[in-house]
């Protein structure tokens, strides 16, 4: 019997922020449907906890 090698062939990964490919070995987080690089986790990170952001001495009173 024949056997055929299958390739599998993967798609460029691109770093939802900023467009730069995601590259083999290289870490990124993906988070709510973003894939996101190193170089843009702060700003994604600040993006997405934005919500729950306080300022020293301007907390909501409970």
């Amino acid at each position: 019997m024949e056997t055929k090698e299958h390739t599998r062939r993967r798609r460029t990964l691109r770093c939802s922020l900023c467009g730069l490919e995601i590259t083999e070995g290289e870490d990124y987080w993906y988070c709510n449907g973003s894939s996101v690089c190193g170089a843009c986790l702060p700003v994604f990170a600040r993006a997405e906890l934005a919500p729950f952001r306080q300022v020293r001495g301007r907390e909501a009173a409970p």
